[in-house]
């Protein structure tokens, strides 16, 4: 993120390059790394009673690093962590095929 203006709702972020997790669950092809990056994004998150949006279209892998590039942030809930919500999007779970036929 670049610059915020909370009165006008308005953020300025950096576009970064790269396909999301999304698309690489789509093609078999997401690195572990993509993994353990997340899980050490939650190492610094859950401490600080956060939560972020762990669906895949809302990360980035440009090289080697994975980017947050959404902006949700909530106050932290077992039931929306990644542990129990969002890891069952980062694999071809039922969950995710779901998604993906009904979101071609």
């Amino acid at each position: 993120m670049l610059d915020v203006d909370t009165k006008a709702e308005r953020i300025v972020k950096e576009y970064i390059a790269g396909e999301t997790v999304y698309t690489l669950v789509l093609k078999d092809a997401l690195p572990e790394t993509c993994l353990r990056q997340v899980q050490a994004m939650c190492r610094l998150l859950y401490p600080a009673h956060t939560n972020i949006d762990y669906f895949p279209t809302n990360f980035i892998l440009q090289g080697d690093t994975l980017y947050y590039i959404d902006y949700e942030c909530n106050d932290y809930m077992d039931e929306w962590n990644f542990e129990n919500w969002g890891c069952k999007y980062w694999a071809k779970t039922p969950e995710f095929l779901q998604y993906a036929a009904e979101h071609p």
